[in-house]
């Protein structure tokens, strides 16, 4: 098929108002973009608690910038279910360098045809895979494999207590008063209680990350431990077990988490990436699983047939080509019968045909009057493109 640049006049986007009849209607519809943010992060306020910056020590270690470009293995690992779960990325370069990055629950993220969202509620719409692909999209790094251990699992695949130097006390609110998890110090922890402390947010990330830390690495010892452990988590045989078999086995692994800072949202605070930090974090940490060279697109997906899920397949499939989606949102109108690709300043031209042609679309435009500061392609979804509808 043939593409085609001309000018076109300025997309005029709206926000449409659906009336919510159930929780999976509600999903359903900003799914397809067809309904804000704003309101679903109201419904889910009370799972957000007070954040404030991360803990300096964790990453223990200063970033060492010894991963080299080429492919990796990575294993993303979710540990329990929304909104008690918790996410951790290990991976393994191709010189054999490792590292487990601990990723924050409260981590705000833009969702490949959601929004943006914390990491934890991407776990509400399609589960852990929809988590792996805003991670994706966040980073501009290949998630190769997914792990989901529900909730239990964890603990029931460890064989004992583990030996965790606990940075922070852990406590619980009851009718009887505040009781203590898990204290402070050198503690020997039963298995319920490892994945306790990975789960569990309080109100200060600071705590909250710090004791993550020390439970991935009291894990990744007892995998040292137990090898046949690696199996028992990631499934037996799996390039994810062979992936944390290489952490433990690495003696200069390393366990940390990205940069992040505190700020507003709706219903309380969360958490950001750090953007003076998180691009040298990833390029020492993770630069071997980058997904592409240089400054990656930035895409805007607007729904313009009006289907449920229609910006769901687009915006996964240009994740996986190392474009970052910035912005889900309706088109101005559901009425468009071809899919279009709107370029928005020539520089950008090249990308806009990859975009094109890796979705299939034949119509590629150049915004001559109004092109965006905040987006470099726009791609209207229409109906010649099938939705998970």
């Amino acid at each position: 098929m043939s593409s085609r640049t001309r000018s076109t006049s300025p997309i005029r986007r709206k926000r449409s108002a659906w009336p919510v009849v159930a929780a999976v209607a509600v999903v359903a519809l900003v799914a397809g973009g067809v309904l804000g943010r704003s309101w679903v992060a109201g419904v889910w306020h009370d799972w957000t608690t007070r954040y404030r910056s991360i803990a300096a020590d964790i990453p223990e270690r200063v970033i060492e910038g010894r991963t080299e470009p080429g492919e990796g293995t990575s294993a993303l690992i979710v540990i329990g279910e929304a909104p008690d779960a918790a996410f951790a990325l290990a991976a393994v370069g191709p010189s054999g360098a490792t590292a487990l990055v601990v990723l924050p629950q409260q981590m705000l993220v833009a969702v490949p045809g959601f929004g943006e969202f914390r990491l934890v509620d991407a776990m509400a719409f399609e589960g852990p895979e929809r988590v792996a692909s805003a991670v994706r999209n966040q980073f501009g790094i290949a998630v190769d494999h997914v792990v989901a251990l529900g909730p239990g699992a964890l603990a029931g695949a460890l064989a004992g207590p583990l030996e965790v130097e606990v940075p922070a006390g852990l406590f619980v609110e009851g009718a009887d008063g505040v009781t203590p998890v898990v204290e402070a110090g050198l503690v020997r922890a039963d298995p319920a209680v490892v994945e306790t402390l990975l789960v569990t947010q309080t109100d200060d990330p600071f705590d909250d990350l710090a004791r993550q830390g020390a439970a991935w690495r009291a894990v990744i010892a007892a995998v040292a431990a137990d090898p046949p452990l690696a199996d028992r988590l990631a499934g037996s045989g799996s390039e994810a077990a062979d992936a944390l078999l290489s952490i433990a086995r690495d003696p200069e692994h390393t366990v940390g988490t990205i940069p992040v800072q505190r700020v507003p949202y709706t219903g309380g605070d969360a958490l950001a990436p750090d953007a003076t930090e998180v691009s040298s974090f990833v390029a020492g940490r993770l630069g071997f699983l980058l997904m592409r060279d240089g400054p990656r697109p930035r895409v805007e997906v607007l729904n313009g047939s009006g289907r449920i899920g229609a910006t769901i397949p687009v915006a996964d499939l240009l994740v996986r080509r190392g474009f970052r989606v910035v912005r889900t949102d309706n088109a101005d109108h559901f009425d468009y019968e071809e899919t279009r690709v709107i370029v928005h300043r020539a520089t950008s031209e090249a990308d806009a045909r990859e975009a094109a042609q890796a979705i299939g679309a034949d119509l590629v435009l150049l915004e001559a009057r109004a092109p965006s500061s905040v987006v470099d392609i726009s791609i209207i979804v229409g109906h010649d493109i099938p939705s998970g509808e």
